[in-house]
């Protein structure tokens, strides 16, 4: 990874520092991780658990997206959906479920943040 790639994701919110220091510094094993995320299905499931209420199932995803988004470095995202976890897990399913517009929307931005980074990084070295 550059330090123009990782500029750009710092400057997206992204905390690719910290991401890395998760990963022992192994940037590739962070890139590819942060390539691989746009198809991880547990925002999927998340989603459809929310619409379906099935509560337990929208609890475990949130928890699981709480440990990845943390491992990434996707501050804001880690932030709504450790927030949204607590919710479900208390019990206050209708606060849970009223913060998935923002988790949405917050997960929408990080998808295209990281297809940019993917096509900026093929377009430099061939990698992705």
């Amino acid at each position: 990874m550059d330090d123009k790639c990782r500029s750009f994701l710092k400057e997206s919110g992204i905390n690719a520092d910290a991401a890395l220091e998760f990963m022992m510094g192994s940037e590739r094993m962070f890139e590819k991780y942060l390539y691989r995320f746009t198809e991880d299905p547990t925002f999927s499931e998340l989603f459809s658990s929310i619409k379906e209420q099935r509560r337990e199932e929208a609890r475990i995803a949130a928890h699981s997206l709480k440990s990845i988004t943390a491992t990434l470095g996707f501050t804001e995202l880690n932030r709504l959906v450790k927030a949204q976890e607590l919710a479900f897990k208390e019990g206050r399913w209708d606060d849970g479920v009223a913060m998935e517009p923002d988790v949405q929307a917050e997960y929408q931005r990080i998808c295209k943040i990281i297809e940019q980074a993917k096509e900026n990084s093929q377009k430099y070295s061939g990698f992705a």
